[in-house]
């Protein structure tokens, strides 16, 4: 996740499209559903198991699955012929890609030069490890499936030769890439310099997506994520499903106000916030002022928001508003946020 503040723990991955940002381990179905997650806190001098840094987490995560007969599907930063032992002991299948530095690799299988499409495997007690070339070498780890070639259909209809882990591989690793897909499409998260504020909402948009794939699971409907989300928003609210964003703003019509439907009080008869105009000496296009609320709070701080409503126009933080007093140059207005 994108965050380029000051944090002991913010890394630095040259390959991603955010280089700086926090790192998230997720274990999620092959058809989306997180279902265990955990957050890269820093270098840490005991690990789980006394195990290396990335088995333990794999063990973090999978811990609430183990010894139900789970296969799991990694990446080549994870795979190594020591985890996979471990998990198999724990009645769990691991299939993936592999590093050819990794330890207890069998250098026959990682050093033999193949001819394109050739495939050849070695066998460590349950654990499989395999090479097979199609453009490049490609090196495998599986405890699931007897390596061998078989024929897989691409989306053009294509017949082709592929072992059976690379099949396998390709047809249930694409839950990571949907989960973090479908979070990018509507993501809350703001710029921001507190890091903890942007993995919150973080968290809230994995929670909303996971809402999501239970409801339509249990429920034979046709809503798309964007209305579903929209739904939970008016409930939340407390507000009819059939309103929009429109509906939460007051019309002007012949000089009366109105609104399109009974609002509760505090949308009713709230004073809202406008952009504090610029003098015309001032250099900046943006006007800045004490906001009266945090000044009533002891606290100091500046804001470029002035309530629309007052005579006074006094100066508010972005998101807060106020009802409206008895006396709107009254300096004691009830406010709230």
């Amino acid at each position: 996740m994108l965050h380029r503040g000051r944090l002991s723990f913010r890394q630095f991955i040259k390959s991603k499209k955010n280089k700086y940002g926090i790192k998230f381990y997720e274990l999620c179905a092959h058809d989306g559903y997180a279902l265990n997650l955990d957050i890269y806190k820093g270098k840490v001098t005991q690990e789980m198991y006394s195990l290396s840094v990335v088995d333990s987490v794999v063990m973090r995560l999978m811990e609430p699955y183990l010894l139900k007969g789970h296969s799991l599907l990694m990446d080549n930063y994870y795979n190594s012929v020591g985890l996979s032992n471990r998990l198999l002991t724990f009645k769990t299948h691991t299939t993936g890609t592999l590093r050819t530095n990794r330890k207890m690799n069998p250098k026959v299988v990682t050093q033999k030069k193949l001819k394109k499409g050739e495939h050849i495997w070695r066998r460590q007690g349950n654990v499989y490890i395999s090479k097979w070339k199609d453009k490049r070498d490609v090196l495998c780890i599986t405890t699931h499936n007897h390596p061998k070639l078989i024929d897989v259909h691409n989306k053009y209809g294509t017949s082709k030769k592929k072992p059976i882990e690379i099949a396998n591989y390709n047809a249930n690793m694409s839950g990571i890439d949907r989960c973090d897909q479908i979070i990018a499409y509507y993501s809350s998260p703001k710029k921001s310099i507190r890091w903890y504020k942007k993995v919150i909402f973080h968290l809230l948009d994995i929670s909303v997506w996971n809402s999501f794939y239970i409801y339509k699971r249990v429920n034979d409907s046709n809503i798309v994520f964007l209305d579903f989300r929209d739904n939970l928003i008016n409930m939340l609210l407390k507000m009819p499903q059939n309103s929009n964003a429109s509906d939460f703003f007051l019309d002007n019509d012949n000089s009366q106000t109105h609104v399109r439907y009974t609002l509760p009080r505090h949308f009713q008869d709230a004073y809202y916030q406008e952009k504090i105009p610029a003098t015309l000496n001032y250099k900046r296009k943006t006007y800045f002022l004490k906001c009266k609320y945090c000044y009533r709070q002891k606290i100091t701080k500046f804001t470029s928001y002035q309530c629309q409503n007052c005579v006074n126009k006094p100066p508010l933080c972005p998101g807060k508003y106020h009802l409206p007093p008895e006396d709107h140059n009254s300096s004691n207005s009830d406010m709230e946020s």
